[in-house]
């Protein structure tokens, strides 16, 4: 399995690229599963879709903007659709995730992701990009930017993203549909392992507290590769939160907040409308 890696120069637009990658992972795809389920019967007791709104607020800017999401479920295949719009005094910023795979029991397989980002800020030059990731059973196999990058000479100060860094990795929005197949009874005990397209990390789930209807899991993001020496610590000041509602008719939690600790303030996810569909066509709605 060969892969070229570009390795991106702009330290800022690294960390804020791997903060929304947080914050967009852990809110996206399909609900987590609290009750086990056995293997041959694990696809069944998951809804066939979820769409689901949220709004974004960030420190002392209050509200900046809106995300929405949509999984689909079915016939051994999954596909996960995210869209986020910021509008702020200094930025305004739009990105478009898709992921597609299939599984079978609880294993996922990845096939492709893509992530598309146009932003305007006050000052400076306005960017857009798209990304593009293929995968086979190993992991990843192609990694593709338009525009194309200029190749750069490796800086010292960052570590590679070696070939074996790619293996049995998932991509954001796959990473939670991860966590919606374990079938474990505890879904704040487990580790995703994640390649966005640049950087190679794990997302690291433990629990914290839970209460009849809600529970509470932190989420530690431990950078391996891609990432400058000390970038880990430069901007996410510690673990981020994420608060699963439970819904009983449905089997299932959902996420209903999702904190994200930095320097400049919490940015914050905080549900506004969920809809979960049924494989028999019944649906369950609820406003946070």
């Amino acid at each position: 399995m060969k892969c070229q890696v570009p390795i991106r120069a702009n330290l800022a637009r690294s960390i804020a690229f791997v903060t929304a990658c947080l914050i967009l992972a852990i809110a996206m795809g399909s609900p987590t599963q609290i009750f086990a389920a056995p293997k041959a019967t694990a696809t069944a007791t998951f809804p066939a879709s979820v769409t689901a709104n949220y709004r974004i607020s960030f420190g002392l800017f209050g509200d900046i903007g809106s995300y929405r999401f949509k999984s689909v479920l079915g016939d051994g295949k999954y596909s996960l659709v995210a869209d986020a719009k910021i509008e702020t005094a200094v930025l305004d910023y739009s990105a478009v995730m898709r992921s597609s795979g299939s599984f079978f029991s609880e294993e996922l397989k990845p096939a492709s992701h893509m992530y598309r980002f146009k932003q305007n800020p006050l000052i400076g030059k306005k960017k857009r990009s798209k990304l593009n990731m293929a995968f086979d059973d190993r992991g990843v196999t192609n990694v593709e930017f338009v525009p194309k990058k200029k190749r750069k000479k490796p800086s010292k100060n960052k570590i590679p993203v070696t070939e074996k860094h790619l293996e049995d990795v998932l991509d954001p929005l796959s990473a939670i549909m991860a966590l919606s197949l374990d079938g474990k009874e505890d879904p704040c005990r487990r580790t995703i392992s994640v390649f966005d397209g640049h950087q190679r990390f794990d997302l690291i789930f433990t629990p914290k507290r839970q209460s009849k209807r809600n529970i509470i899991c932190g989420v530690r993001f431990v950078p391996i590769s891609g990432h400058r020496k000390g970038e880990e610590s430069s901007v996410i000041t510690g673990n981020a939160e994420v608060k699963l509602r439970r819904v009983p008719k449905a089997n299932i939690v959902v996420p209903s907040r999702i904190t994200v600790p930095t320097i400049a303030g919490d940015a914050v996810l905080k549900s506004d409308r969920i809809v979960i569909t049924m494989p028999d066509r019944k649906r369950i709605a609820f406003r946070q």
